[in-house]
């Protein structure tokens, strides 16, 4: 018998009055896997990542998370049951520096009650220690440990793209959802920040679904791919195998070949 995947999509359908973006789709990810989704434009794919995320809910279909049901839950509570995610263009406090932005990320792990943190008593000092620790850590992790007091409008872009995973990894998700990570970034970005994510799905024992358009990386990092055309999952495998299929082929360059 086989464990239950930690993230799964059961039979999810999305439509917006008459438009329908997402029809019967259904998709597994385990622990310590980077599932990468993709497909053309206007596929769905951000329909269904928004889905996960908890940002729309689905017209019918369920979504778990360790077998626990999180269909209808909000984005804000999401985090307290272990859904971190990044963003295409970074969502930063550009005048806040870098460390300040990662300790954003650690809010839904603060176990401090608001009496202790509004007069600092000694365990809420504590904690903001701790989480300052954790910050600085997974900077340097990420290779940006140096960046910590700048402030984040300082950054280069792939360097704020580095500074929304540090965020993201702050509530020590099970699941992480990155959003077109390579967007904006030259080909040597891609490929560094590429090998980050492959170190954190190892690290961290995390399952990753990475939303990207970037075939070069979704080829390097994936466990396996899932293709959606016009709202349907039509093809589900590793890169090497998807990119070679009929309907794939057919979807991105308009022939069948």
């Amino acid at each position: 018998m086989t464990s239950a995947a930690l993230l799964s999509v059961q039979a999810v359908s999305l439509a917006f009055g008459g438009v329908r973006a997402l029809s019967s789709v259904d998709m597994d990810v385990d622990s310590g896997t980077i599932c990468g989704l993709v497909g053309p434009n206007g596929a769905g794919k951000t329909s269904l990542f928004n889905c996960i995320c908890g940002y729309y809910t689905p017209t019918s279909g369920r979504i778990k998370l360790n077998g626990r049901d999180i269909t209808n839950t909000p984005p804000y509570r999401l985090a307290g049951h272990g859904v971190a995610r990044t963003f295409q263009h970074p969502v930063l406090q550009p005048a806040k520096t870098v460390l300040d932005n990662v300790l954003v990320g650690g809010h839904s792990t603060f176990n401090t009650g608001l009496l202790s943190s509004t007069f600092r008593l000694p365990r809420a000092r504590r904690e903001e220690r701790a989480l300052e620790d954790r910050g600085r850590e997974l900077l340097g992790y990420l290779g940006i440990g140096d960046l910590a007091a700048l402030k984040a409008s300082e950054l280069s872009y792939g360097g704020q793209k580095r500074v929304e995973l540090a965020r993201a990894l702050m509530s020590r998700p099970s699941l992480l959802l990155l959003d077109e990570l390579a967007s904006g970034l030259t080909h040597e970005e891609v490929m560094e920040l590429g090998e980050d994510v492959q170190r954190v799905r190892t690290d961290f024992d995390v399952g990753i679904v990475l939303v990207e358009h970037h075939m070069g990386m979704v080829s390097a990092i994936t466990d396996k791919v899932v293709v959606l055309v016009q709202g349907a999952k039509v093809v589900e495998g590793p890169a090497a195998e998807v990119q070679g299929h009929p309907v794939v082929i057919e979807a991105y360059l308009g022939t069948a070949a």
